[in-house]
């Protein structure tokens, strides 16, 4: 467990690497036709869980200092595994593409992520060659994926479109139409980014209200050296948070104004909360405390609802946060989990359904707060701390290595004060 006191954080942080990002270049580096080079200077457990499965499926993986090395596979492969850890982005993207090049694949999965959604992608896969020995990790996936058409409701997950698109060119290009509309679409937009910058073009076009992506046959991915993974959206909207909570300025370095990452959408949400913010090349300055609730439609980015749930309970008056089913499905229920973690600390939360309702006074009063194992909110409740009367007491804190290893390191470089709590 880990006590966070109330201490304000100011001064300047780097942005961490963005998982999202580094999941799908190192992919398609081990898809390419010769040895790609990342920096990337941290790594988190699900980039390792990305990196062990690449391992696991013939690429060859190097890393010393902040230099990774990528030799890609070696065509198509008898046996192979998925050791995704807990990590969904990885299960997801590389279900589709291990099915593309290997024969027999053996994918394991710990925590919660057996529970987690893989359909209607795994029905699409069986459609198009693919067997599988269960319908939840862990199981045996056999049989070499097809291309064609491919149609799934845009609604579960933009992973599945994702996996699918990163896997065309190994099955020899198609398309993939989303049903419905495609929610989290920026990061299937990232997909076709770092896809682009591998060789491979993929075209969008609206038909009838649906939206298809199309991979050319005969397209091929390259390689690239000294690949630069930009820093995290996701991880930094922890940072932007504490300075609109508090109104002690904080600068993050790293990130891109003109990122595709959807968590960017913190910008926004600041001003509309009423903090200041000012761009200075690749550096975010943000600073004046927040003083406006804030109404947020979870659909293009509900991985940033736990860190926004801190900010409302600094904001006098109710926040709300609209359309969040797909939270249920994550790490944790993130919907009940946040409103548990609000109450906990002493905070007015209530649900309607799968939208949250935050009132919130500038203060609350701490304690513990049960994080259930979830990175998100360990961030969360550390921003608690931020404000509360006495110290918050995090409950499963160790969660944070899954996207942020060093957080509670770089908290303590910006003046943040916490520590490690023993329990006997």
């Amino acid at each position: 467990m880990r006590v966070v006191t109330a201490k304000p954080l100011t001064g300047t942080i780097a942005a961490i690497p963005a998982k999202a990002h580094a999941h799908r270049a190192f992919m398609a580096a081990a898809l390419g036709d010769e040895v790609s080079t990342f920096r990337c200077s941290r790594l988190s457990k699900d980039m390792e869980a990305t990196l062990d499965s690449l391992e696991a499926l013939g690429a060859k993986v190097s890393r010393q200092d902040a230099q990774i090395r990528i030799e890609p596979i070696d065509g198509v492969q008898e046996l192979g595994a998925i050791r995704p850890n807990e990590s969904g982005t990885t299960l997801r993207l590389l279900l589709p593409i291990a099915a593309a090049i290997v024969k027999k694949t053996t994918i394991e999965a710990k925590g919660r992520l057996p529970e987690r959604p893989l359909e209607p992608l795994l029905s699409q896969m069986k459609a198009h060659g693919v067997d599988f020995s269960e319908d939840k990790p862990p199981f045996i996936m056999k049989g070499l994926l097809q291309g064609g058409d491919f149609h799934m409701a845009g609604n579960i997950s933009s992973q599945f479109f994702s996996g699918l698109l990163l896997a065309a060119p190994l099955y020899g290009g198609g398309r993939i139409t989303s049903d419905t509309n495609l929610q989290s679409k920026d990061y299937v937009t990232l997909t076709e980014q770092v896809m682009a910058d591998f060789g491979i073009t993929v075209e969008e076009t609206m038909e009838d209200g649906k939206l298809t992506f199309t991979v050319p046959a005969h397209s091929h991915y390259g390689h690239v050296r000294d690949y630069v993974i930009e820093g995290d959206w996701s991880n930094s909207a922890v940072w932007c948070v504490a300075a609109a909570m508090t109104g002690y300025p904080l600068t993050i370095t790293g990130v891109l104004a003109d990122s595709v990452q959807a968590d960017k959408r913190i910008v926004p949400l600041l001003v509309e909360a009423g903090a200041g913010v000012l761009w200075d090349n690749r550096q975010l300055l943000v600073t004046g405390q927040a003083s406006k609730p804030i109404r947020v439609d979870l659909e293009q980015c509900p991985d940033l609802l736990p860190v926004l749930a801190s900010l409302a309970l600094a904001i006098p008056g109710e926040s709300a946060f609209v359309n969040g089913a797909r939270l249920r499905l994550k790490e944790s229920d993130r919907l009940e989990a946040v409103a548990a973690l609000v109450k906990a600390a002493g905070g007015q939360a209530r649900l309607e359904g799968d939208n949250l309702y935050i009132r919130g006074t500038g203060q609350v009063k701490g304690g513990l707060v049960d994080c259930v194992n979830d990175h998100r909110l360990v961030m969360a409740g550390a921003l608690l701390g931020l404000i509360a009367e006495k110290p918050m007491i995090l409950k499963d804190s160790q969660a944070i290595a899954k996207s942020y290893p060093d957080f509670f390191d770089d908290w303590a470089s910006i003046g943040g004060d916490s520590y490690e709590l023993t329990v006997r």
